[in-house]
C-alpha cells in the first residue's frame, strides 16, 4: 500500500515548497483554495493553503526522504509515535474530493470551550461549547429550551463563532 507524509513548511511558504519539490520530481499535494481577502483599502481573490504550514508528499527511498528534508522552506516530517506519519491514498482522495465539492473549506483546531455553531444536518445553526475533543469529531454541550444535550459532531461540520463569554456562566441561550 502506498502512503503519503505530511511535512511542515515555514509559514506561508506551502505553495513555494511544492513548487520546489515538484522540480525535484517529487510527488506532492498542496492542496488550495480561493478566497476573498478585504484589506482597508481593496477586496482581492488569493490562493491560500487549506493545511496552513503543512504540504503532502510521496517518496521511494530515504534518498528522496532526504532532498525533501533538504529543500528550502520544509521544517520536518509530521512525526506519530516516533515515525513519519503515514496517510492512506484514500484520505489524500476524500480531501481532493471534499475541496472539488465546496468552494471555501476551512480547517481549524478546536478547543475546550471553543464556542461553535453547527453547519450541516439536523441540528444546523445550533450553537454550543466544545467540550471534548477527538481525532475528527468534537463534542459539544448544546443547552436549548432549557434541557441540556451533549453530541458528537465531525469536526468538518462546525465552525468556531467565538470564545465563551464572559458572565454567561456557560451557558447559551437559542
Amino acid at each position: 500500500m502506498e502512503y503519503w507524509f505530511a511535512i511542515y513548511t515555514k509559514s506561508r511558504m506551502e505553495k513555494k515548497v511544492a513548487d520546489r519539490l515538484t522540480e525535484q520530481q517529487i510527488e506532492v499535494y498542496c492542496p488550495t483554495q480561493t478566497v476573498l481577502r478585504q484589506w482597508s483599502d481593496r477586496k482581492k481573490k488569493v490562493t491560500v493553503a487549506v493545511f496552513p504550514s503543512y504540504v503532502f508528499v510521496k517518496f521511494e527511498d530515504d534518498n528522496e526522504r532526504l532532498k525533501i528534508l533538504q529543500t528550502p522552506g520544509v521544517v520536518n516530517f509530521v512525526r506519530h509515535l516516533g515515525a513519519d506519519a503515514k496517510i492512506r491514498t484514500k484520505e489524500i482522495d476524500a480531501i481532493q474530493q471534499l475541496l472539488g465539492e465546496y468552494e471555501e473549506v476551512s480547517v481549524e483546531a478546536f478547543n475546550l470551550g471553543d464556542k461553535v455553531q453547527i453547519q450541516h444536518g439536523g441540528m444546523k445553526g445550533q450553537e454550543g461549547k466544545v467540550i471534548q475533543t477527538q481525532k475528527d469529531k468534537v463534542i459539544v454541550y448544546i443547552e436549548s429550551l432549557g434541557l441540556s444535550l451533549k453530541a458528537e459532531v465531525s469536526k468538518a461540520k462546525v465552525k468556531k463563532v467565538g470564545k465563551e463569554e464572559a458572565g454567561k456562566g456557560g451557558k447559551y441561550h437559542f
